[in-house]
């Protein structure tokens, strides 16, 4: 039955439609018109803490995108500088996107930063590397690959070999690797600096 189920989901993900469900519809449906939940107090806590190089993950319970990503996050951001201008680079729908953190939190009811537990240059290149994929496309298939990219993938990407310790285990049943948001929350060289759920 699982062999079905993975040809099946697999074929799906091959059409013209699930790419437009997946880039044009499913983003923008949320089940409310009220404000996330992450403000103010939160907000600037978070920000004080934020430095380049930190992995961000968001989301947003009243959007259908974390009901269909299973896990507790259903994105991720890197955050490439402070500069107010390009804070944090994501995958979304729209492809590569420069964005800030204040971007992220306003979508979002629970956002939690990530410091990786490797030396300054190993994350300072990674900064690099993720900047250079600024033209990249969203991966609607998540396939592992930098010819295009998902949110998590573009984290991992950018560090070289995997130096997150980023668990591969194909989570939602595509039947090859995939790594998660939830993936990232736990890799052996990530450590939670800040949860808004803790504040």
């Amino acid at each position: 039955m699982m062999g079905l189920y993975k040809k099946l989901l697999g074929g799906f993900m091959q059409t013209r439609i699930y790419e437009y469900l997946l880039k044009n519809i499913i983003p923008y449906i949320r089940f409310t018109t009220y404000y996330t939940t992450l403000k103010g107090e939160k907000y600037h806590k978070m920000y004080d803490l934020l430095k380049p190089g930190d992995v961000i993950l968001t989301t947003d319970k009243k959007k259908l995108t974390s009901l269909l990503i299973p896990g507790e996050f259903s994105h991720a951001a890197f955050c490439v500088s402070r500069d107010k201008c390009w804070e944090t680079s994501e995958m979304t729908h729209e492809d590569y996107r420069k964005s800030c953190f204040f971007d992220l939190c306003k979508e979002s009811d629970r956002v939690v930063i990530l410091r990786p537990n490797l030396p300054s240059k190993a994350i300072l290149s990674a900064i690099i590397k993720c900047k250079s994929f600024q033209n990249a496309k969203y991966d609607v298939n998540f396939y592992l690959g930098i010819k295009a990219l998902y949110c998590s993938e573009l984290i991992y990407q950018s560090f070289e070999k995997n130096e997150l310790g980023v668990d591969l285990s194909d989570l939602i049943g595509l039947g090859r690797h995939y790594i998660s948001p939830d993936g990232l929350y736990s890799a052996d060289n990530l450590d939670v600096i800040i949860d808004s759920d803790l504040i």
